[in-house]
This record gives C-alpha cells, structure tokens and sequence, in this order.
C-alpha cells in the first residue's frame, strides 16, 4: 500500500512540476526544486508501482491487488488532470483516499462488499473534506497561482467551503450511532465519539458562523482533523464487536490483540461513569438507571423481536 500511494503521489508530482513551482507550498519540492531529475522520478515512481501491486498480489489476495491499481490509476490518471478542471477534483480525490483502509480490510481477509468495508471507506470519505476544504481556504491564493481548480477560488467569502466543512462534520458525527445500530461496535463508540466530533463540529460550526472566515478558523479546524482521525480508528478498534473467528491460525494470530484490547476495555471500564452507576450501591443489577445501559437493552430487545417476528414468518 505504502509503494502504491508512493507511486502515485510520485507521478502526480511528474504531473506537475510547472504547477508546483508556482506556488509557494511546493515550490521547494524535489522537483521543483531541481534535487532530483525527472528521469530519477520516473524511474523511482514506475519501480514503486509495479513493486507495491506485485506485493499486494503475491502478499494478500487479488482484490487487494486490484484496489491498489485502481487507487494508483485514479490518482495518476484522473484526479491530478481534474485539479486544473474543475472543483469536483476533491470529490474524486476523497475516493482514492477512501481505498487503502478497504484494502486493509480485504488483505486480512475480509469481503469487499461488507458493511464493514462500506463503514472504514466512508470514514477516510467524509474525514477528507473538512480537512482539505480548510486546507485549501488557507492556501486558497497559493492555488490560484498554481492553476488548481478548488472550491474557495470559486468562493470568495467562504461561506460555501465552510457549509461543506460543516455539512461532512456531521455527515461523519453520525457514524460511530450508525457502527453501533449496525452491531458493528458496542454503545460505548457512540457515546465516546462526542469527545471528538464534538470538537470537530464546534470548530466547523465556528468557521461556518464567523462572517469573516479568517486563517485561525480554518486552521484550527484543520488542525483538529490531524487529531480526529487517529483517535476514531483507535475507539473503533477498541469497541468493535469482531464476528466470531474459526480459523485456528487466524485465532492464533489475533490473541495478543485481543488480550491487549481487553486490558483496554477493563482500564475503560473502570473509569466509565455508566459502569460506575450500573454497579453503584442500591441500583439494580440490569443498569436500569443507566441511560446506555438502557439504549442497549432497547436495541437487544429489538433485535430479538424482529428474529422472533423473522422465524414465525418462516415457519408460516
């Protein structure tokens, strides 16, 4: 994955070169600058790209291999020509961002077409566009010199970049309830994701509600992007609610994780205030007070009656 997006990052500055020698952010880049020669590029950025999906084929699965060509490819041959074309060139370049984590999904075996799949790409999708919308508003002149096409060159006083910073913002706040109604993950994502969509959304928020729309909005906001994401991956992989695994080898492979995520999960639990409440003195032993607890009775409970309702349907 690492030789692919290597590749593609290499051709797309072959691409170019004109472009970023105009403006101030790259001008300083290998080959802008003249360190390296377009040949040494070339070379550098072919070599990686065959070696990253020979690997990935001889290392993982086709699928794989094939989502790491496709990323290449439309990196290389459609989201760098639509920089200097047309503003929906961020759109594209979300969807490119959005493959690797599939392809960590699909090289550990797992499908696809899954909801799984469909949850880890939509992250990376809807993460990308606060956190490049306000990159590009704090370098919108920077762009202008360099001929790309973005959003707030179009957008003089902001007021469209900020309504898509903010519209994604809560497009993305709403994933961790979706995970958890999903089964996907245990409340506790939901719950815990208010600690950094929270942040997110009121920086969002502010840089949409300030008519002046300066640098520090859209700085701080892109600067709580760089937090975000690892600190999403990181819930999600503590609170999922993995499918039982069957493979000896694979359940041997993911011991120690699973150990290390459950020492996680007792530390949390500890300090959890709902657990404090569900265990507190003179409370029931269901949780009944405790309002997660409760939403997670509520959505057993229904789970429970559609099989019940899915299992008479099937005997009639």
């Amino acid at each position: 994955t690492f030789l692919c997006a290597a590749s593609a990052n290499s051709f797309n500055q072959l691409i170019e070169v004109r472009n970023d020698a105009a403006m101030n952010r790259t001008a300083k880049r290998p080959l802008p600058s003249g360190r390296i020669s377009h040949a040494h590029a070339l070379g550098w950025a072919s070599f990686a790209g065959v070696a990253g999906t020979a690997t990935l084929f001889a290392g993982t699965n086709c699928i794989t291999a094939a989502l790491g060509a496709t990323t290449l490819g439309l990196y290389t041959l459609v989201y760098t020509p639509m920089k200097q074309q047309t503003p929906l060139n961020t759109w594209v370049g979300a969807v490119v961002g959005a493959i690797p984590p599939v392809m960590g999904w699909t090289a550990a075996g797992g499908e696809l077409l899954s909801i799984e799949a469909a949850v880890l790409g939509s992250a990376l999708f809807l993460w990308q566009m606060p956190h490049f919308f306000a990159l590009s508003w704090m370098y919108r002149n920077d762009y202008a010199q360099g001929g790309y096409q973005m959003i707030p060159l179009h957008d003089p006083t902001g007021a469209r970049t900020s309504a898509l910073c903010l519209e994604y913002s809560l497009y993305l706040a709403a994933l961790p309830p979706l995970c958890w109604t999903a089964g996907l993950t245990s409340c506790m994502f939901a719950v815990e994701s208010a600690a950094f969509n929270g942040p997110l959304l009121f920086l969002a928020w502010r840089f949409y509600s300030n008519s002046q729309r300066g640098q520090a909005h859209a700085r701080r906001l892109f600067l709580a992007s760089l937090v975000y994401l690892p600190i999403f991956f990181f819930c999600l992989l503590v609170h999922q609610r993995r499918r039982p695994l069957t493979n000896d080898d694979t359940l041997a492979a993911a011991a120690p994780l699973d150990d290390s995520l459950e020492r996680i999960r007792v530390r949390g639990r500890e300090l959890c205030l709902h657990e404090q409440i569900t265990k507190g003195e003179g409370v029931d032993n269901n949780g009944s007070r405790c309002p997660v607890a409760v939403a997670e009775a509520v959505v057993q409970a229904g789970a429970q009656h559609q099989a019940q309702q899915h299992a008479q349907r099937s005997s009639s």
